[in-house]
């Protein structure tokens, strides 16, 4: 009995270790032990590609895979490369992005949480937006730190506070410091919605962040180079005036440039033709090389694209 034992000692050992490590990717990708096969398949095994036929995604989709509900959602906004674009539908790109994050697609949950901030094919609901922003945050996605970040400035805008009472005036101090290191998390990972809101609050200064026109731009600079379209426009509509910043008609040009290159719209064509008209031909050839550089310094539309519409599970 003890030598059949021993002879079997070998698979219990192998049976006990691949109990233990079946259980350990069951939690790692908070999936059901049933479920493992078919998420193993999803991750692995699948081919979906985000510039399928649309019917074919759609086909995908309705079957349950995660990626082809998450890229099928994605081309019905005007965030898919536009020759991508099915149609946009808010509606519909809210309903597969919930069934993309419900299957625990991390890009997915990402955007979810910024559906219900802003009320994109759903009512607003904070604490929706909060609970998906934090499973988000728990796969990876800086994203999820912009949106707690801009839920922690909403609840701080609406704490009450008397001129005088210094415990309410720190609540909302502690608030939007709390606002500001989410921002920063998310813009130390690369997201560069929390570059443009950090830009936006050293524009309008706060206690722990002191008003700060020059970091501002730094900020909106880093997103402009992420395709930022916001950041893009402001830069140049910034330089043209000469709100909050010198005013230098060769950046407001060469910003200009990378609108166009970034979105190509008919009025950010005839602007920079306004713009040619008002400057010395020496300034608009500099505004030309500039804007050069900064469209060679943008994050590639491929690898832009790549990032939002094949993003890691």
């Amino acid at each position: 009995m003890r030598r059949q034992l021993l002879r079997l000692r070998p698979y219990v050992i192998a049976a006990a270790v691949g109990t233990i490590l079946v259980i350990d990717l069951s939690n790692q990708w908070e999936v059901p032990v049933t479920q493992l096969a078919d998420e193993f398949h999803d991750r692995y095994l699948d081919r979906i590609k985000a510039d399928d036929e649309a019917a074919a995604l759609k086909a995908a989709a309705d079957s349950g895979v995660a990626q082809a509900q998450y890229a099928y959602a994605l081309r019905h906004t005007s965030y898919a490369p536009a020759k991508l674009i099915i149609r946009q539908d808010k509606d519909v790109s809210f309903r597969y992005m919930k069934l993309a994050a419900e299957k625990r697609h991390p890009r997915a949950m990402a955007i979810l949480s910024l559906y219900y901030l802003k009320g994109l094919g759903v009512d607003k609901n904070a604490a929706e937006a909060s609970a998906w922003a934090q499973r988000a945050i728990e796969k990876g996605q800086p994203m999820g730190y912009r949106v707690l970040g801009e839920i922690r400035l909403e609840e701080a805008k609406r704490l009450p506070v008397t001129k005088d009472d210094k415990k309410q005036r720190a609540e909302v101090a502690e608030a939007i410091r709390k606002a500001h290191e989410l921002f920063q998390h998310g813009a130390d990972l690369g997201d560069r919605g929390s570059l443009r809101l950090l830009g936006a609050e050293y524009d309008a200064g706060a206690p722990d962040m002191p008003k700060s026109y020059l970091k501002a731009v730094e900020y909106y600079r880093k997103a402009a180079l992420k395709r930022d379209a916001d950041s893009i426009r402001l830069l140049s509509d910034r330089y043209e005036a000469g709100e909050k910043a010198p005013r230098d008609l060769k950046q407001a040009y060469a910003w200009t440039m990378v609108a166009i290159e970034v979105e190509d719209r008919e009025e950010d064509r005839q602007r920079l033709a306004n713009l040619g008209a008002m400057m010395r031909i020496e300034d608009e050839i500099a505004g030309q090389e500039l804007g050069a550089q900064l469209i060679k310094d943008l994050t590639s539309e491929s690898a832009d694209a790549l990032a939002r519409l094949n993003p890691g599970r």
